[in-house]
């Protein structure tokens, strides 16, 4: 079942093993029809003060892994509300263990919506646990 913030309070770890390569956190979309990947706009993702490119973000969506470069020329990946996406970040060690400060910035178009409306912007923070 899918929390009703914008960052899930599970999935926050690291990856890779003994030597991270990085860490995951999960993300719900906060449109009730879930979206089309193309209609994404560049996330702003920021774990204790450091912000992370896009291009250092892998997601995972129920079709597969891909790097926001191919959701935005994607024209058959969906992101559906029912799904949280899971998103691997680069980062060489990983996150160390203990508390940090996430803030995840969503932005996406919406096809019915006039362009200088655009595009809507989600933001969430908290605070998330890496145990090891």
């Amino acid at each position: 079942m899918l929390e009703k913030s914008l960052i899930q309070s599970k999935g926050f770890r690291n990856v890779g093993g003994d030597r991270p390569t990085g860490f995951q956190l999960r993300v719900r979309s906060p449109y009730y029809r879930g979206v089309w990947a193309n209609l994404l706009e560049e996330p702003t993702l920021v774990v204790d003060g450091e912000e992370f490119d896009a291009s250092d973000i892998t997601w995972g969506l129920p079709s597969g892994e891909y790097s926001f470069a191919q959701l935005r020329e994607s024209t058959d990946v969906r992101w559906p509300l029912e799904h949280a996406a899971v998103l691997t970040v680069a980062k060489d060690g990983g996150l160390a263990p203990g508390v940090h400060d996430v803030s995840f910035t969503l932005r996406m178009r919406m096809s019915y919506i006039p362009e200088e409306l655009q595009p809507q912007a989600w933001t969430a923070t908290r605070k998330a646990v890496i145990v090891r």
